[in-house]
């Protein structure tokens, strides 16, 4: 199901001495099965536009419409619309309030009106997305590690079976070992067949994950493209406040050097293979 954002704008505080301008005529369409990086400096209106996917803001100006229903009109039930987008927000673990797991991740489902029977399996299902067990259904939430409040925030979003998952800074605050598990947690869920949308400030998680990236600057779409193409333009990145990965850079080092590597590498593994196949030819 896709996702369609026509000519949006979104003014925080209008007509008093704050007034921000966080979205100005964003335009995009998300399609069925892919993963989409939005990418940003502080304030360049990525929050903002995430929070519309699933109608927490309702677009004024623009339109937001999700699998042909548009969210901004007038007595539009939101049910299905964020039954079809989950949004899990930073730090979603600060959002857990139930006594038990079991309770925290069934929330959405019995919200929906799912018999007990469906809303255990889906309880159970999405926890083993998460690769979690039933083994502590009947834990308490808050005695988790940091790393499980976070899982089970995200599987408490995945029992609602959206079609779409979007994720704002979904490895923020994780140590190295932390991100790298929920990092391959989130490309099985996209690979399960899930629609993904991940906001990071990471260039390198962006490009090792992502199959398209959308930039934002000051509230406009600055870039919309593959992440190979995105990176060419590393100065105007840089204008904007960000960055490019690291193997990029280090294909531009080798490349300065004499090495024969193809441009436009981004991923790592296709990094050392280029650099495989050259050392090979000595």
């Amino acid at each position: 199901m896709s996702i369609e954002i026509r000519k949006l704008t979104h003014i925080y505080m209008p007509g008093t001495p704050f007034e921000a301008r966080a979205l100005d005529g964003v335009s995009l369409t998300i399609r069925d099965g892919e993963f989409v990086g939005v990418i940003g400096h502080t304030g360049s209106g990525k929050s903002t536009l995430i929070a519309h996917l699933n109608a927490l803001i309702r677009p004024e100006p623009g339109h937001v419409i999700v699998g042909g229903v548009d969210v901004g009109e007038k007595g539009q039930s939101l049910i299905e619309i964020r039954r079809e987008v989950g949004l899990v927000f930073q730090y979603p673990e600060y959002q857990l309030f139930e006594e038990t797991v079991e309770k925290d991740v069934g929330f959405g489902p019995r919200n929906l009106g799912l018999d007990e029977e469906t809303v255990k399996t889906r309880v159970r299902e999405a926890l083993l997305q998460v690769g979690m067990g039933p083994e502590i259904l009947d834990k308490s939430p808050f005695e988790l590690s940091g790393g499980q409040k976070r899982r089970v925030a995200i599987a408490g979003v995945l029992a609602m079976k959206p079609g779409t998952l979007v994720l704002d800074e979904p490895v923020a605050g994780l140590d190295p070992a932390g991100r790298e598990e929920l990092l391959k947690l989130i490309q099985g869920i996209h690979e399960s067949g899930v629609t993904v949308v991940m906001v990071t400030h990471s260039m390198d998680d962006a490009a090792r994950l992502c199959n398209r990236l959308v930039v934002l600057n000051h509230g406009r779409v600055a870039f919309d493209a593959p992440p190979g193409e995105v990176f060419r333009h590393e100065e105007e990145l840089r204008d904007m406040g960000l960055d490019v990965p690291e193997c990029v850079k280090l294909v531009k080092a080798l490349r300065a050097r004499g090495m024969h590597i193809e441009e436009g590498l981004y991923r790592m593994e296709d990094v050392r293979a280029a650099i495989e196949r050259e050392v090979g030819k000595c």
